[in-house]
């Protein structure tokens, strides 16, 4: 299990977030998502330990790893590789930093990816396909996916997705990912973090929130109801209660109304 202990994180004298704590289980597949400048993207290098918080512990429970980066595969969602290395360099040069032998990578055929090719060469998405196989060649325990994967077209987005479910399927990693499009992964996730300015707003299972989150719509909240976010749509007002009683919804549906109300407190 991770364990993020009053995690404080950010940039300079101004933090992003601050106090959070949250637990990852062994082979959760978590989505991080929220509005932009709630600081996805700064948690997920402070996970990847390439960003140290000003304050707070991570605790990932490998105790007898020194460096927990040797079981880490971070795909940002900027990539900062060499782009004036050939892909076949590059590759050998990631496998000796971890220490591995080298791997077959399948997905570079797939991608139309040729071995003696610059990076600079490559378009986005190829790039992202690369380093993708690159990070899970390492064979990681913990899988970290920003949102490069947006900017990637739909063919090569598919196969990365693909990719990633046979890993999830045969190695059972850890995996975290940002803000991904809500319908490509919402039949993968199985928890989800809600991040706001202030703080969590939202950590719950798929499961739980599939059973227990209800649409309701009227234009005064449900007396008694824990009412979490409130939204003006199309001329009508509409509650998400947590629990509560009204029409059912889906994992997209209840982000994509997050994304855009008023937040309670839970």
């Amino acid at each position: 299990m991770i364990k993020l202990n009053n995690l404080t994180c950010g940039y300079g004298k101004n933090p992003v977030q601050s106090d959070i704590s949250f637990d990852i289980n062994e082979g959760d597949v978590v989505m991080i998502t929220g509005p932009n400048g709630v600081g996805k993207s700064t948690l997920l290098k402070v996970l990847a330990n390439i960003l140290y918080p000003t304050a707070g512990t991570i605790d990932y429970g490998w105790p007898d790893t020194k460096d927990p980066r040797q079981l880490i595969g971070y795909l940002p969602d900027s990539l900062s590789i060499y782009k004036s290395m050939k892909v076949k360099d590059l590759a050998e040069l990631h496998w000796g930093a971890f220490g591995v032998k080298p791997a077959p990578l399948p997905l570079l055929k797939e991608a139309s990816i040729d071995w003696n090719s610059r990076i600079s060469e490559l378009s986005v998405g190829q790039k992202a396909i690369f380093h993708l196989s690159l990070i899970l060649s390492t064979n990681p325990k913990l899988i970290l996916v920003d949102e490069i994967l947006h900017s990637v077209d739909p063919h090569l987005r598919n196969l990365a997705l693909e990719t990633l479910v046979k890993t999830m399927a045969d190695s059972k990693p850890t995996v975290v990912m940002v803000n991904l499009n809500y319908n490509e992964v919402e039949h993968l996730v199985n928890r989800v973090i809600f991040l706001t300015k202030t703080g969590i707003l939202l950590n719950e299972s798929t499961e739980y929130l599939l059973e227990n989150a209800r649409l309701v719509v009227a234009d005064e909240a449900p007396e008694n109801a824990n009412v979490l976010a409130t939204r003006s749509y199309t001329g009508r007002t509409e509650h998400l209660v947590l629990p509560g009683e009204g029409e059912q919804m889906k994992l997209s549906e209840i982000l994509t109304m997050l994304m855009g109300s008023t937040y309670q407190s839970v």
